[in-house]
């Protein structure tokens, strides 16, 4: 019996070391994980805070502040996508692939903004520009495009017979397509500050044959502009399908 009793301690002895070792061995393989995620984490977080400095400073105070806040929304935005606690730092496999989802979105944005378009290009696009009908209570919109370098910049109006405003804009080059942050002359007209604050991107502009499309910031085609010579007037739309 005493003989059964010192098998059965040294069997249940065997049995508590052996799995002593598979949790040693667990943990070894989770904290290699876990170093090894963090690492991950930390290489694209570095790519991210390098894109974002680098943007931040190719931007006036406006467009600082409109990144900044853009940029909080994104952390929350990831954070409730990978079930992170607000506040908290996760480093991990959901963590590290939204932080180089939008490293790679910052640094595309860094590229447009530092590298002016093709010389071709940007002629395509200077000068003045202008829509108008009588159509209903009409529609008269006039761009002026005067500077293409790296930060282009212009002037703008929109207004029917009974309303409108004017002001300015700057842009920023993506893709060959310019993106506006306007401002208005007086005071905040349409969602835009006064001048010479300027507001968040509203739109773009993109040469499509010889005219000048005007869209939303959600793509959709707001106008499409005429070449207008200087002290001239847009051709008269007499059709009535402005393209608001």
């Amino acid at each position: 019996m005493l003989g059964r009793r010192m098998d059965e301690g040294r069997a249940n002895a065997r049995i508590r070391w052996v799995a002593a070792m598979v949790l040693g061995l667990a943990f070894s393989a989770g904290v290699a994980a876990q170093d090894a995620g963090s690492t991950g984490y930390d290489t694209q977080d570095a790519r991210l805070n390098a894109a974002y400095k680098a943007l931040s400073a190719s931007l006036d105070n406006a467009g600082r502040n409109a990144l900044r806040d853009e940029e909080r929304q994104w952390i929350a935005g990831r954070d409730q996508a990978c079930g992170v606690t607000p506040g908290a730092v996760v480093k991990n496999t959901c963590t590290t692939t939204q932080t180089s989802f939008r490293a790679d979105e910052l640094e595309k944005r860094v590229r447009g903004a530092t590298t002016p378009p093709a010389k071709q290009g940007a002629a395509a696009i200077a000068g003045d520009w202008g829509y108008r009908t009588e159509c209903n209570l009409g529609h008269f919109v006039q761009l002026h495009v005067s500077s293409l370098g790296a930060a282009p910049e212009g002037t703008w109006s929109d207004g029917n017979h009974s309303m409108g405003s004017s002001g300015r804009f700057k842009g920023e080059w993506r893709d060959g397509k310019l993106y506006l942050r306007f401002c208005a002359d007086e005071t905040e007209r349409d969602g835009y500050p006064a001048c010479p604050a300027f507001g968040n991107v509203d739109g773009y502009v993109v040469p499509e044959g010889k005219r000048l499309a005007w869209y939303h910031a959600d793509s959709s085609k707001y106008v499409s502009l005429d070449r207008v010579a200087k002290g001239g007037k847009a051709p008269l739309d007499k059709q009535c399908k402005d393209d608001m």
